[in-house]
């Protein structure tokens, strides 16, 4: 089926591997040393800056000594948060590694995922 449709590599969508070079403006060198920009790039959601919603009860642990109140070493809850929504920080740093899919015509670049060091 490939065949049929003819043209070259760069006429179909791909996986590519690149290096953030540059954050303010975007720039990701390609592993064929190619620079493209921001111009080219589209972020997935969960690059940057984003919140999601989601449910976490963290307990504030203390001793009763600590707090005033002489009760030996048994830990005692103090506080308890509960948070509804939670911010995350996946901002892209200059030295990322990064995956990509490019996109039909090799126009467009879909940088979906930074890759833990």
């Amino acid at each position: 089926m490939l065949k049929s449709r003819g043209g070259k590599d760069s006429d179909y969508a791909d996986v590519v591997y690149g290096v953030v070079i540059s954050t303010e403006p975007l720039k990701v060198q390609l592993s064929n040393n190619m620079v493209i920009d921001d111009n080219f790039i589209i972020l997935g959601k969960h690059i940057g800056k984003f919140k999601l919603p989601g449910k976490a009860t963290i307990e504030v642990q203390s001793h009763g000594d600590q707090i005033g109140n002489v009760s030996g070493n048994r830990p005692t809850v103090s506080e308890k948060i509960t948070f509804k929504e939670m911010e995350f920080d996946n901002s892209l740093k200059k030295g990322d590694k990064v995956t990509m899919i490019r996109m039909d015509g090799g126009q467009q670049f879909y940088l979906f995922e930074r890759e833990e060091a």
